[in-house]
């Protein structure tokens, strides 16, 4: 009841619906009905007297299918009312409202039933493992830190209960990382013993009795209390033959290993193509082979200067595609894949590495270093070697990794955690192949042509290149990296709009000149062909001026 206020005008759970459409049409005043501050109290009072009904029609089918479809309908034009202010249990509760109105249009009344509890059941199941798996991919869970953090809230810390857990931190934190173990493995109650599955839903229902103690939340008692009939009726009748869930887990497991299977198929196709006349050369070196590329003048005209292109973290050598384009018209392009990635397997320094494909390809005299994120601490282990150090007297970091930042970074648990995390996520969309089917950061950031496309996104989400990326994210080097890059005697900082207060930072530490891409992130600044020419009109400029 302490929420009233936030459902006036000026509340943020005010209604919205009415916003979408034209003044004085129809739809806008029946929303400017449903968004009436006294509409939710309505909905409320229908939604609660349906549910006395419900429980008060215990055998009476057709009274309880009629309650669960008003329940459903309230609920659904709250949602329509306003987006804000839901949960799992408003979710819950209309799906186990809708499923029952649905599946009462099937006639066989046996039927009906049977599907009717399965689908909730499955749903239910889904729901706990689903929230647990998403919570295992947020540092704050794992780390321990979401339930106090969420007591420290205004809409959830509020009641004595929260008062009691914010007294005990560490209470709050093995409650947090508990309820990411029990709620991912929530789907081996199906393995358990009757008896032994009746102590689990109990222990679930006494964790739902905490939270509605705990923040105030009683809806989660009734939303999920309401799922574990079905759960307990597939418990009854696990050994029928054909079941609702057994048909759904083998859609979804023949789906998902054809979607692998898919995925790895085009992944080989990238590895051959990177191994046919077209794709990038290979060198022998010291343990195995270096990976790299090179353009030069179209014309045939003498290079004015060597370029290399440092790759950012996980990145392939298509990720810098539309600025070696312009480079190379009138300068030679080099780029190479440090120790792991691609056809890298030579596990020697990137210095060493970077000085043999010089030495193939008979790269002679200056040489300009243009890094990418973290490919300016590759840089830094060697510009200042005895190999580059008379060479190399002009540097251009585009985005690059602040070595303080980095460091900050991996001895920061929640930190380390959200990148860990992170490319864990990347790691099992590469395996199962969901990157094919769902928008990815990677796709939405990158803009090439088709086949530099597709090589670029099949080389990010390969899982050998996404634990490479781990290891070199915690093994690369930070010391000295200021001072040594500072050490170059003509430096640009090249940012994103999206790091750009960051970058300016670097570029002050490193003493160099700084410019910013409008409009680009941290992957678009050379992903985009946009982008990407500014990026190569800025080096341009720089190495005229120096």
């Amino acid at each position: 009841m302490f929420l009233r206020e936030e459902f006036e005008e000026d509340g943020y759970l005010r209604g919205t619906s009415a916003q979408q459409y034209p003044e004085g049409s129809l739809r806008n005043r029946i929303g400017r009905v449903l968004d009436h501050p006294r509409t939710p109290r309505v909905l409320a009072g229908v939604t609660l007297a349906a549910s006395a009904g419900l429980l008060l029609a215990r055998g009476n089918r057709t009274a309880q299918i009629a309650a669960a479809t008003v329940i459903g309908t309230c609920n659904r034009l709250s949602e329509i009312r306003t987006p804000y202010g839901r949960d799992g249990a408003d979710q819950m509760t209309a799906v186990i409202t809708q499923y029952r109105a649905l599946t009462a249009l099937i006639p066989d009344r046996r039927v009906s039933d049977d599907l009717f509890l399965r689908a909730v059941n499955f749903q239910a199941g889904l729901s706990y493992a689903v929230s647990g798996i998403a919570k295992a991919f947020g540092s704050s869970w794992v780390q321990g830190d979401a339930l106090l953090e969420v007591l420290q809230t205004e809409a959830y810390g509020r009641g004595p209960a929260a008062a009691v857990l914010r007294r005990y931190p560490r209470l709050c934190r093995a409650l947090t990382v508990g309820t990411v173990v029990w709620e991912a493995s929530f789907p081996l109650v199906y393995l358990l013993s009757r008896k032994q599955a009746s102590h689990a839903l109990t222990a679930v229902k006494a964790f739902h009795v905490g939270v509605a103690t705990a923040m105030e939340l009683p809806r989660f008692v009734w939303g999920f209390f309401g799922s574990h009939g079905a759960v307990g009726y597939v418990l009854d009748t696990r050994g029928a033959s054909r079941t609702f869930e057994k048909t759904v887990v083998g859609i979804a497991g023949g789906v998902t290993l054809a979607s692998a299977l898919i995925a790895r198929e085009k992944r080989q196709i990238a590895e051959q193509r990177r191994l046919g006349p077209k794709g990038a050369a290979r060198l022998a070196y010291a343990d195995g082979d270096v990976e790299y590329r090179v353009d030069r003048p179209a014309d045939g005209t003498a290079p004015r200067a060597t370029v290399v292109l440092e790759c950012g973290l996980g990145q392939s050598l298509e990720s810098w595609e539309w600025v070696a384009r312009s480079l190379a018209r009138h300068h030679t392009v080099i780029r190479y894949h440090r120790p792991g990635y691609g056809l890298t397997t030579s596990r020697a320094a990137s210095g060493d590495l970077l000085a043999a494909v010089l030495d193939e390809v008979g790269a002679k005299g200056e040489v300009v270093v243009v890094t990418h994120s973290i490919g300016s601490l590759s840089a830094a282990s060697y510009v200042g070697d005895r190999r580059f150090a008379d060479r190399v007297d002009k540097l251009v970091v585009v985005d690059g990794t602040d070595p303080v930042l980095l460091d900050e970074d991996r001895t920061d648990r929640r930190r380390l955690g959200k990148f860990l995390q992170a490319q864990l996520y990347t790691l099992v969309a590469a395996v199962t192949g969901i990157y094919e089917w769902a928008p990815n950061a990677v796709e939405r950031q990158a803009g090439y042509t088709p086949d530099t496309q597709y090589s670029h996104v099949q080389f990010v989400f390969s899982p050998r290149n996404i634990v490479n990326s781990v290891r070199e994210y915690r093994g690369i080097r930070t010391e000295d990296a200021v001072s040594r890059l500072g050490a170059v005697e003509s430096v640009l900082v090249v940012a994103s709009d999206e790091f750009a207060e960051q970058q300016a930072v670097l570029a002050e530490k490193l003493g160099a000149k700084f410019e910013v891409v409008h409009g680009s992130a941290h992957r678009s600044i050379i992903g985009y062909q946009e982008h990407a020419e500014k990026v190569e009109g800025a080096i341009r400029r720089f190495m005229d001026a120096c």
